[in-house]
Order: structure tokens, then sequence, then C-alpha cells
């Protein structure tokens, strides 16, 4: 009985924060975004008082069902599809106006469906599969040997290239970046070493306590931030950094955690802009541009933006994807986010790369395809659920909070493949659960102890 009842107020608190939540991202909206961001795409339209309850409605219905407890690794990405696509997803399309108000309606209510069939894998009992034979002290040697590999090939490729800059001049560097690396292949090192190799060393360092493993890791998104000026691979050193400490708070529930989480940066940053007379300084611009503009609200606009788009041009048919290209014609001349940004930006050097339910489901099917990736997204939980299920979900959590990022701004495909996420199940799985470590006997010892999950 104390139980339920302490589950209860844990449920009532998420539903609280959830509502607080969405009036700070509405506020935000009007007072920062819309005055700020409108030559973007953020345009205001008042919408009618009928559709934006609807907008509350599917906003706040899911935080009846949201996972209170972190029992599987897809948990969190679920957690952060919810916060930074759904929520974005109910209000951005609605108040920029590019379609008519109906049809966004149709838009709102058919992505609530698709992420409530995305979170039906945890309906299902997940599979065990068979350990692996790879020891311990192997795994980590074969790891080591293809990280530092990897790192090497890019070092190579791009040595006259390598600088860290600000991020109003990562354009510059990613420019460059693509000239050099043509024909070299070496797009593939990047990308696995951004979305896994280096990830899962600032996960395992984490949860372990390994110092040294954090560092390489957060040293390799460095080389990679230096090479190709990717925001996303030296933002993920905060961001798992961030988790890792929310995962450390044990008296609220970890939904709960993540969504007072959410609430704090919402509130903390909107109260900055506010005390700035909402004329922030160069950093203060900088970090609320970070924070509302590019994590929190982005995926509501580009959702907005591929809608429109594909209600007047042709789908893809998934032809986006490699291999499905083979058999189906691409029909653009540009990859799918050059045409957005074309379209909406009259560039095609903005690449508007967007969640999987936008460039996946509605630039390949439209709002069926919508629904049809997320039962993919479901199948892809399970199956991670599944083979991470030896190991302890918060290390797990920690390990893949890159992919749960990925997945909230690329195509699925892309995340699985170049985005190495399927690279980290293959990892998950070969990575024994043996509590005996034997890091000691492959890697320098000489590592400083942090406080373990």
């Amino acid at each position: 009985m104390k139980t339920a009842t302490n589950t209860g107020r844990q449920r009532i608190l998420l539903v609280a924060s959830i509502l607080a939540y969405i009036a700070s991202f509405q506020w935000m909206y009007v007072h920062y975004l819309y005055p700020t961001w409108d030559y973007f795409g953020f345009d205001y339209n008042a919408p009618s008082t009928g559709y934006l309850i609807l907008a509350w409605i599917l906003s706040v219905a899911p935080s009846l069902w949201m996972p209170l407890k972190l029992t599987r690794p897809s948990q969190l990405a679920y957690w952060v599809l919810y916060i930074a696509v759904i929520i974005p997803s109910m209000f951005v399309p609605l108040l920029a106006g590019l379609s008519p108000t109906a049809e966004i309606g149709l838009l709102m209510i058919t992505l609530f469906a698709g992420f409530a069939i995305s979170g039906a894998s945890y309906f299902f009992p997940l599979h065990h599969f068979r350990a692996s034979m790879i020891s311990r002290g192997l795994f980590w040697k074969g790891f080591g040997l293809i990280g530092v590999s990897l790192a090497l090939w890019m070092i190579v490729v791009f040595r006259h290239n390598l600088h860290i800059v600000s991020f109003l001049d990562v354009y510059d560097v990613r420019d460059v970046s693509a000239d050099i690396a043509e024909g070299s292949q070496a797009n593939y090192a990047f990308m696995l070493l951004t979305g896994a190799i280096n990830p899962f060393l600032m996960g395992y360092g984490l949860y372990y306590s390994r110092r040294a493993i954090f560092l390489a890791g957060a040293a390799g998104q460095l080389l990679v931030y230096s090479v190709g000026g990717t925001k996303g691979s030296i933002l993920s050193i905060v961001f798992i950094s961030a988790i890792y400490i929310l995962l450390k708070i044990r008296k609220l529930s970890f939904g709960v955690t993540i969504a007072l989480g959410a609430v704090f940066l919402m509130v903390l940053s909107c109260l900055s802009f506010v005390l700035a007379d909402y004329n922030p300084g160069p950093i203060l611009s900088v970090v609320l541009f970070v924070i509302l503009m590019r994590t929190l609200s982005i995926n509501g606009l580009v959702t907005a933006q591929y809608f429109d788009f594909f209600q007047k041009n042709p789908f893809t048919y998934f032809s986006h994807i490699k291999g499905v290209s083979w058999i189906l014609p691409y029909p653009y001349k540009y990859a799918i986010g050059q045409e957005i940004g074309q379209a909406y930006a009259g560039t095609t050097g903005l690449n508007a790369t967007a969640h999987f339910w936008a460039t996946d489901g509605i630039g390949g099917l439209g709002l069926p395809g919508v629904l049809l990736m997320s039962v993919f997204c479901a199948l892809v939980f399970w199956l991670l659920d599944s083979v991470a299920n030896r190991h302890d979900p918060r290390f797990t959590a920690l390990a893949t909070t890159y992919a749960a990022y990925n997945i909230a701004n690329i195509s699925f495909f892309t995340s699985l493949l170049s985005g190495g996420l399927m690279l980290l199940i293959i990892i998950l799985y070969l990575l024994s659960p043996d509590k005996e470590s034997e890091l000691d006997r492959v890697i320098t010892p000489a590592m400083t102890e942090v406080p373990a999950c």
C-alpha cells in the first residue's frame, strides 16, 4: 500500500512538472523564439482556443504513462523524444502556421499515436540472448584497437584541418572538412567515433568510476569537433554528464527527475533572458540558442517544415535510405535536409536534418509513415533492451545517451548504421556483465576514482 501511494505521488508530481514545462515552453516561444528567431521560421500565428487546448491535452497525456523508473536503456531515449520532439511538435507547427490548422491538428494526433506505439515495446517481455563467449579483457583489447585505429585514421586525413572554434564558426570548418573527406571514406570513422565509441567510453567511465576512460571519450569528441565542427559532439560531453548526475538522485524517481530537470533548464534559461532585459549579451545569446532554440525547440520547427514540404512535393518512399535507393529512384537532387534548407532558408548550405518521424516517416510516406516508423522504433527499442538486459540499466542508459540524442535529430536508419546505434547494440552484447573489471590488465591503471552511479 505504501509503495502504491508513493508511486501515485510520483505520478502526480510528474504530471505537474510537465504542465509547468509546457506553460514555460509556450511563454518562451512568444517572448524569445518569435522575437529572436522569426526569420528562421519561428513565426507566431495565434491559434484558436480549441486547437491550443488540443495541443495541451496531447502534450500532457503521455505523462500519464511515461516510465517512472529506469528499467530499460531505451526509456531514456523515450524521454528525450517526449521532451525534445513530441511537446515541441504539438506547439511549434501550430504557432508557426506553415500549414492549414486542420491539417496540423491531424499531424498532432498522428504524432501522439506514433509516440504511444513507440512505447508499446515496454509491454513485451525481453528476449534473453545467449551470453557472449568473449572475455572482458579480450573485449577491451579489441575495442581499444578499433577506437585508436579510427582516431588515427581521422588525424591522418584531417591533420591540416584540426581547429577548435566557436559555435558561430562551425559551418566554415564543416565546409572544409567535407572537401577533405571526399573520397577518403573517413566519414565512417567520424560517425562511429561520435555516435558509439566515444559516448560508450564516457558512459562506462562515469558509471564504473574510471575517470581516464571518461576523459578518453571526451577527448575523442573534442577531436571529432575539431575536424567537423559538430556541435553535438561537444554537447554530448555535457549531456552525458548531466544524465549521470540525474541518475545519482535517488529520492525522486527517474521520470520525475528528468521532468523536473527539463523544467529547471527551461525556467532558468527564460529567467536569465528576462534578467538580461530581453537583450542578452554574446555569451548568454549562445547559451540560449543551444538550450532553447537548438535543443528544445528546433524539432518542432522541422516537423512543421517537413509536413508542409511533403504536402506539396513527392514522398521519397524511403529511397533516401541507401539500399532502397538501388531499387526506387530518389526524387530529389539533394539530401532531404538540404532540400528543406533550400525550400525554407533559400540555401542548401543549411542541412535541416530532423527526427525520424519527420525524415523517415513524413518524408517517406506522409502521416502513415509516422505510424510505420513508430512500429520500427518500438522494435529497435525492444532489441536494444533485450541485448542490454544483462547490464545495469543505469550504465546502458549512459552508454546510449548520445544515441538517444541522435534519434531525436536524424533519420533512424542513419542513427542505426553510420550513427553508431547498431554498433552500440553489438558492443553491449559482447561486453561481459561480470562485475570484476579486467581493465587494469589492459589499460594503464593510473586512474583517479570518482563517485559511481
